[in-house]
């Protein structure tokens, strides 16, 4: 894929809720809110091997838009969402009405973080309790207990917090992923 100019805010925000929307369709999505967005995408990070947060895309605008363009680089290297993402990066979605309503941009990411986490692991949000538990489940046949790990270090370069070269995301199929977290035996 060519590198082009970076894409302006309201195409960023406008492209991931176009695939958000249309992965939700094929998936579902797990998240009701931004905070279970949140809660699910930090739950993914503890998996990594530095854990960081995802709560500046809330707070930063700025940060949130690199990481929505990062984010929409890796749904197009991924050959499972390619489809859906490469048609927006050629020809970048305008508002065709007057009266555009903002929507956070934070909020649009850490949605689309969800929605592109579950084309690889089922998620599965318990609203148990005011905080809820996330837990990811295997959807497919057992696999390598470091696929959540790559997920998770796949993440961290999208936030712009990892240092490391890209995994392949299409390396993971749907559904990989272990069910329990950091440290279980």
């Amino acid at each position: 894929m060519t590198t082009s100019p970076p894409m302006a805010r309201r195409s960023v925000v406008l492209a991931l809720q176009e695939i958000t929307e249309d992965l939700a369709a094929q998936h579902g999505l797990e998240a009701e809110n931004d905070e279970e967005a949140l809660q699910i995408v930090e739950a993914l990070l503890a998996h990594a091997e530095s854990p960081v947060s995802a709560a500046v895309l809330l707070d930063d605008e700025d940060q949130a838009l690199d990481t929505g363009r990062r984010l929409l680089e890796a749904l197009a290297d991924d050959p499972g969402t390619r489809p859906l993402a490469e048609p927006l990066l050629a020809e970048p979605p305008v508002d065709e009405q007057l009266a555009v309503v903002e929507v956070s941009a934070g909020v649009v990411v850490l949605v689309a973080l969800v929605a592109f986490l579950q084309t690889k692991v089922s998620v599965k949000m318990e609203r148990k309790t005011s905080k809820g538990k996330v837990s990811f489940e295997l959807t497919k046949e057992a696999t390598k207990g470091s696929t959540l790990m790559q997920l998770a270090d796949l993440y961290q370069r999208i936030l712009g917090q990892g240092a490391t070269p890209p995994a392949d995301p299409g390396a993971l199929d749907p559904g990989q992923g272990p069910t329990n977290p950091p440290g279980a035996a």
